[in-house]
């Protein structure tokens, strides 16, 4: 980008937004200045000039309300992305906000935010140390003074976070020493004086005034400009499957790096990206020109009341309406002691001849009337009686009858527009969380467009700072996380680990292929859910029975959430219970390394366990004799046992033949018998057939006889 283009694209944000950044302007005065120091009461008369102000305690409690109800940001992953990265991005997040720089960014904004209606803060990339070997780089947030006055956005944007804004300029006034040494440091040029003519060239005539002649006031602008292109990516994997994008850019510096430790080229594809360049440039030169980390412009506004007015951006803060009635308020009561300071005190009206020659007693007034008493004279000079005591009194200037009424209505008036609606009776610090939750669920209050406000401001500030930490933490090592109670850890960016179900080697808290969803919620801070969450506890406690195991974990829980002086003993007590009892989770490595010494601290000592063998080992001894005798028992009986059963058996045996010799006899016999059975059969089957034949023989002869006869 050439010098002249910056210097038109300046001009024309400087100009769209100039009527309201000069009433926004008007505003930080009126409430951090003088509430005197303008058009409308600068030509007041009255010698007595005071501020009665109630405008800054409404700014305040707006303020104290928003510190009360932070914006929490949680990271949720896309498609692709695995959850370890997720929580990885909100532990970073929440360690970097909770830094000093990042809490005086965030304090600045919102306070001017409230006050005249815009502020802002700007992210930035830093050496996380001052060492010459560090190139670990983290994410540092700077606070934008005054951005009202300083900071001009794209005119064609419309979005309240400015996310679609192509450009931004920041201002930053030099004198004219200081803009010599800034010229030096960043580009080693030495000037011998600053020629005010050269900052009008190239010839054109800009609005923005960027050297002033008199006070010789120099502006350098932090131009961020964002433009769309096109890159080409690389996909490389390692030896063991792990992938990893690079761009075509860098691939030329990391080239023998990656193939010494095995990388080979996968793929390449082409992806369209956001590129954002920084310039610094005064109206003279552009001094320095650097591509910074992120797609996002790393400057995050903030507003209060913001709309858009006939194609015209407008912002204002609590100040703009609170105004008349606080001028109101403060000639009312100017006017008040104007009328004490300029009004007569009550005097006393005497005759002339009351108290002739005695005039230098009632000359002095107040403390410096010494005198005991005053004279008077009784009678004139020609004796006549003169009346006792003054004769009159001089009045005192009337009070206006409006002025109650006024200073009233102007107090009412600026509560009606900046008072939050919190009630005083909230402010009590031992109040309850739970109760400070109730109430506040059920406030009407003013400050809840501020809250809105910032909550799209913090979610931008998320998007920024993720887009930025993809490209910083693109190497392993080491990084300090916190959670949401606080607590810090260290964890190990792009760790890898054995996947337990595939047995493959993966990569966990990689940021640098990860995208995430930003979402933000307003709630009471931690303490505040602290404080409701020991309310609830010693309820639940209250109606459990004392022998109740759960009980017992609830107190430990209850005392692990307290707070206290010198309670730090107890409340670490009671943590390392709910761990060593399996309760809760350790999130440190202090106490993990507690879990496993509490773990073999259970186990008993080898010395002990030495022992405890020999004398097992003795016993076994015992054991073994005592067996052996039990055996040598056991044999003899068993041996007489066998010679019974052996002489039984004999005996049986012998019963055995004697029974089989008897029951072969007796077969022999049965055989004998049944032969001579058979034979009798046979003999008489013989007879009866022979008598049979010697039947029929004698039949046949009578036959035959008788046949002879006839």
């Amino acid at each position: 980008m050439e010098l002249e283009d910056l210097k038109k694209m300046h001009d024309k944000a400087f100009v769209a937004s100039q009527t309201t950044r000069e009433r926004g302007a008007d505003d930080l005065v009126f409430y951090w200045v003088t509430q005197w120091d303008d058009s409308v009461l600068q030509d007041s008369q009255l010698a007595y000039k005071g501020e009665f102000n109630i405008l800054r305690k409404a700014g305040r409690q707006i303020l104290a309300d928003l510190s009360m109800n932070p914006v929490q940001i949680d990271f949720v992953p896309k498609d692709g992305t695995r959850d370890d990265a997720a929580d990885l991005a909100d532990g970073l997040y929440r360690a970097e906000c909770n830094k000093n720089e990042s809490i005086e960014a965030f304090d600045n904004a919102q306070i001017e935010s409230v006050v005249c209606g815009v502020g802002a803060w700007e992210l930035e990339t830093d050496y996380a140390t001052k060492r010459l070997d560090d190139k670990n780089q983290i994410i540092v947030r700077r606070p934008i003074i005054e951005a009202n006055n300083n900071v001009m956005w794209d005119p064609n944007s419309k979005l309240l976070d400015k996310s679609d804004a192509n450009y931004v300029s920041i201002l930053e006034a030099y004198s004219e020493q200081g803009y010599i040494d800034l010229v030096y440091e960043l580009t080693g040029e030495e000037l011998d004086h600053v020629n005010g003519d050269s900052f009008k060239h190239p010839e054109h005539s800009y609005v923005f005034p960027w050297i002033l002649g008199k006070s010789r006031k120099i502006y350098v602008v932090k131009f961020y400009h964002k433009t769309e292109i096109e890159e080409v990516i690389y996909t490389l994997s390692d030896p063991f499957g792990s992938t990893i994008d690079v761009r075509e850019e860098e691939i030329a510096d990391l080239e023998d790096d990656l193939m010494g430790a095995g990388y080979k080229m996968m793929q390449t594809h082409r992806r369209r990206r956001n590129k954002i360049t920084r310039y610094i440039a005064s109206g003279q030169q552009i001094l320095d020109e650097t591509v910074i980390a992120g797609e996002h412009i790393p400057v995050v506004p903030t507003f209060g009341e913001h709309a858009f007015v006939e194609g015209e951006e407008h912002w204002e803060g609590v100040t703009r309406l609170t105004k008349d009635p606080q001028r109101l308020r403060n000639f009312a009561g100017s006017y008040l002691g104007d009328i004490l300071s300029r009004s007569p005190r009550r005097k006393p009206i005497f005759w002339q001849e009351q108290i002739a020659g005695f005039e230098d007693m009632y000359a002095e007034a107040g403390s410096e009337n010494n005198y005991p008493y005053l004279l008077a004279n009784r009678k004139a000079g020609d004796g006549t009686e003169i009346p006792p005591g003054p004769i009159a009194e001089m009045p005192e200037q009337p009070m206006p009858t409006a002025l109650p009424a006024v200073l009233q209505l102007s107090k009412e008036a600026v509560e009606d527009v900046a008072n939050p609606g919190v009630p005083q009776d909230i402010a009590d610090p031992d109040i309850s969380g739970r109760a400070v939750y109730a109430l506040q669920s059920r406030l009407d209050m003013q400050s809840l467009v501020y809250q809105n406000h910032t909550k799209h401001a913090k979610r931008r500030d998320a998007q920024v700072f993720a887009s930025m930490a993809r490209e910083i933490y693109d190497v392993p090592r080491k990084v300090r996380v916190e959670a949401a109670d606080g607590t810090r850890t260290e964890k190990q960016v792009m760790d890898q680990i054995v996947d337990q179900e595939t047995g493959e080697v993966v990569m966990i808290h990689d940021l640098t292929n990860s995208e995430f969803e930003v979402y933000s919620k307003i709630g009471p801070s931690y303490a505040s859910q602290k404080d409701q969450t020991v309310d609830r506890l010693n309820l639940m406690i209250q109606g459990m029975p004392v022998e109740d195991p759960m009980r017992k974990a609830l107190q430990l829980k209850t005392l692990a959430l307290m707070d206290g002086v010198d309670f730090d003993e107890i409340r670490d007590y009671a943590n390392k219970q709910l761990i060593l009892q399996g309760i809760k989770k350790p999130t440190t490595p202090e106490e993990e390394k507690m879990l496993k010494q509490a773990a073999q601290s259970k186990q008993p000592d080898p010395a002990l366990i030495l022992a405890m063998a020999e004398d097992k080992k003795g016993e076994a001894a015992l054991l073994t004799e005592k067996r052996k005798g039990i055996e040598m028992q056991l044999k003899a009986s068993n041996d007489r046992a066998k010679t019974q059963i052996d002489e039984f058996e004999a005996q049986t045996g012998r019963m055995e033949a004697q029974i089989k010799a008897k029951q072969a006899g007796d077969k022999i016999e049965m055989e004998r018998i049944n032969k001579l059975g058979k034979q009798l059969d046979n003999t008489e089957k013989i007879i009866d057939i022979k008598s049979l034949l010697n039947f029929g023989t004698k039949a046949l002869k009578t036959s035959a006889g008788g046949k002879q006869q006839r």
